[in-house]
């Protein structure tokens, strides 16, 4: 156990400077663009899903909580807040990163899900076309009144409702201070997940052995992509890291990681369930999430056993 423990620390440190890295300049992006690029997929109409897909791939979970808010003000479609939930995948990037030998994995995992949350983002805005027309109708009442409230005075607030959220979107300046100070908790958390993944990988890997691993968690089998992604929906971003990591250690399938961070909306998912009062349709979301995840993973792991 000493020996697990050891190794786990070994690991965690050694991928802790990358993390730091990536996330000053992750943070510095969400901070300086992030808002900008929501509100610009806001205003995009038909092209939502598309721009979603490659806004959602942007790892961080702010993107799917911005953009959840804005659903649940009528403010995009059904398919484009499924393309942003499809695309999004919370710390897979970074985790992947921190290995520089494994950058090789980033492209085709992170391509792949891109093309599934555009396609399945059009999908979903062909399916459910009445369901927008008629949000679209509601967001135009929306923004009339909020042209009136801008006339008398009244601040505005797009994301959250939240001081901080009108702050930001009033221009408020980035500093280095406070990109350093989200880089270095956000690392912080970052790493306690990978300890303790690593630490349950190094037991169970002690105890299963590695070459039974793969089939201890149902590999090349067609049920390992539908546990992954019902996993994958567990709005934490502790779940995208126990999946990278599973991934990375090879029980994980490639269709199976991608039906398990496709589904892996993040704390998009709790804002959504959170706002959104019309639990019907939240429920349709979270279904079609799940279901495009599933059938994609399904037949990834068919081309790629």
């Amino acid at each position: 156990m000493m020996e697990i423990l050891k190794d786990a620390l070994l690991e965690t440190a050694f991928t802790a400077p990358f993390l730091f890295v990536i996330y000053v300049v992750l943070e510095f992006l969400e901070a300086r663009w992030q808002q900008r690029i929501v509100m610009a997929v806001a205003r995009t109409g038909k092209a939502g899903p598309a721009l979603a897909a490659l806004g959602g791939s942007i790892p961080q979970c702010g993107f799917s909580v911005m953009a959840s808010a804005l659903y649940t003000q009528r403010l995009i479609s059904a398919g484009t807040i499924v393309a942003v939930y499809l695309s999004t995948s919370d710390e897979a990037l970074p985790v992947i990163l921190a290995e520089p030998g494994r950058a090789h994995l980033v492209l085709p995992l992170i391509g792949t899900k891109i093309l599934l949350a555009a396609a399945g983002g059009y999908l979903v805005d062909l399916v459910m076309r009445r369901q927008n027309r008629r949000r679209l109708e509601q967001c135009q009442d929306r923004q009339d009144a909020e042209r009136r409230a801008e006339q008398v005075g009244e601040l505005h607030c797009s994301c959250n409702e939240t001081k901080e959220s009108c702050e930001h979107e009033h221009g408020q300046p980035v500093t280095w201070r406070g990109v350093l100070r989200a880089a270095v908790r956000h690392t912080l958390q970052v790493v306690l997940y990978l300890f303790v993944v690593s630490v349950l990988l190094g037991f169970a890997i002690q105890r299963v052995g590695q070459d039974n691993l793969s089939s201890v968690l149902l590999g090349n089998t067609m049920f390992q992509p539908v546990i992954t992604a019902f996993f994958g929906l567990i709005p934490n971003c502790a779940a995208s890291v126990a999946i990278t990591e599973l991934y990375l250690a090879g029980g994980l399938s490639f269709g199976s990681t991608v039906a398990g961070l496709g589904a892996a909306g993040g704390l998009g998912l709790l804002v959504l369930f959170k706002e959104n009062h019309d639990h019907a349709d939240t429920a349709r979301i979270v279904a079609w999430v799940l279901a495009i995840s599933i059938a994609a993973g399904m037949i990834l792991q068919l081309v790629f056993p």
